[in-house]
């Protein structure tokens, strides 16, 4: 009797897993109202090679857009020392430093496997090129965009969505076994006595 009581409730938690697993396949994504934003950040490789190159070195890729806030990471594959240095129109053939805000000034130089990183936080375009190989050898440029408002996440919306709102529950006691057994209720009357 034992044996086909455990065979008949394995059957049934198996039919209902399948259940489940059949309805969470079937069921279509929830709609939560969350945004999901791309990476902000982007990574620039210091090049000395084909075929990303045109001349001995370069940025690559040589023009980056990236949101305001974001973090642009250079990183110097190559065996010689480069710099992230903002344009001026002396140093790079007549071209500025670009309609941008922030203050990317010199990295000074980047060692082979270093990198340098700079956080942009204001909208505009930065020309930028390294200062050992010039302008006409290395240069290249940052968009940054207005990323608009962000929502952040509050202890009522953790990741941007709502809990749900559930009725309160009722303050009702409920008496357990061995737990309260003969102790007063609010009403002065006694917990009655459970037994098993």
């Amino acid at each position: 009797m034992r044996g086909r009581r455990r065979r008949i409730a394995a059957a049934s938690g198996g039919a209902v897993l399948l259940a489940v697993l059949v309805v969470a396949a079937v069921r279509q994504p929830l709609t939560t109202g969350a945004k999901v934003e791309e990476p902000r950040g982007a990574r620039v490789v210091i090049q000395e090679s084909q075929p990303d190159c045109t001349a001995a070195f370069c940025y690559s890729p040589g023009d980056v857009s990236v949101s305001a806030g974001a973090n642009v990471r250079w990183f110097n594959n190559s065996a010689t020392a480069h710099t992230i240095t903002r344009c001026t129109p002396a140093a790079c053939d007549g071209n500025g430093p670009g309609d941008g805000t922030d203050t990317l000034s010199d990295s000074g130089p980047i060692a082979n496997g270093a990198t340098y990183d700079y956080t942009f936080t204001r909208p505009g375009h930065y020309l930028y090129y390294c200062t050992r190989y010039g302008y006409r050898v290395m240069h290249g440029t940052v968009s940054v965009v207005d990323g608009g408002p962000r929502s952040a996440p509050t202890p009522a919306q953790p990741f941007g969505v709502p809990l749900p709102q559930f009725p309160p529950l009722p303050n009702v006691p409920v008496p357990l076994p061995g737990v309260g057994a003969g102790q007063p209720q609010p009403d002065g009357t006694a917990h009655p006595t459970w037994r098993s």
